[in-house]
């Protein structure tokens, strides 16, 4: 048993998100299952996909999991070795395990294990631009060889768009360029402001003045 405090408690509430992410991206055969090491015999406090193992929050850590903690706290090192499991029906599922920790000190366990049953096409499928909701946006990732090259073709997406767009005012297209990049998260960059003031042939503090204008129209 592990007494973890509030920080402790703070960082393993900070991956449930992440558990549901790693499930959300592959899909109903994979298992993700969050451990706090506060009490091994109450260890689970996030599982999805739960339908292989019937384990539940609440349920205790398994033997493996055990073994991952003792090996971590007696060297110091994490040990992200696969290994075989099944699951309550006897089928093969392959495992990995990272333990979570704070300031050196263990403190849970993400477990991630994949049923090796699934056919084929079915995993493909779980991957496919077909096999998303309907709601699901399509974004375009950004690739480039440089900081410049990627404000670049970022902008010049965005010029086009905005550009042909008739019911936007002229005197008004870089405000939206502005804004578009904002939306895509350009000015996370070092140095994009004066980049992309560059680009658009306007001063920084005007890009600075847009950037400003559409976080205060967003805080309404």
């Amino acid at each position: 048993m592990t007494k973890l405090n509030s920080a402790d408690k703070k960082i393993l509430k900070s991956y449930e998100d992440t558990v549901s992410a790693i499930a959300a991206f592959f899909g109903s055969y994979c298992e993700v299952t969050l451990h706090s090491l506060e009490n091994p015999d109450n260890a689970i406090i996030k599982i999805e996909n739960s339908h292989h193992t019937r384990r539940k929050v609440g349920d205790s850590i398994s033997e493996h999991g055990l073994q991952a903690v003792s090996e971590y706290n007696e060297t110091g090192r994490q040990d992200h070795t696969c290994y075989t499991t099944s699951t309550e029906s006897g089928e093969p599922m392959r495992t990995i395990q990272t333990v979570i920790t704070n300031e050196g000190q263990a403190i849970g366990l993400l477990s991630i294990s994949f049923n090796m049953t699934v056919p084929l096409t079915e995993f493909i499928s779980t991957f496919s631009l077909f096999h998303q909701p309907e709601h699901a946006p399509v974004k375009e990732v950004m690739v480039a060889d440089s900081v410049e090259d990627l404000i670049h073709n970022a902008v010049d997406d965005i010029v086009k768009d905005i550009s042909t767009n008739i019911n936007i005012p002229n005197h008004e297209k870089n405000k939206y360029i502005v804004y578009g990049l904002y939306e895509k998260g350009v000015f996370e960059i070092k140095g994009s402001v004066v980049l992309v003031a560059k680009e658009l042939k306007l001063s920084k503090y005007t890009i600075y003045s847009y950037v400003r204008e559409l976080k205060e129209k967003s805080k309404v």
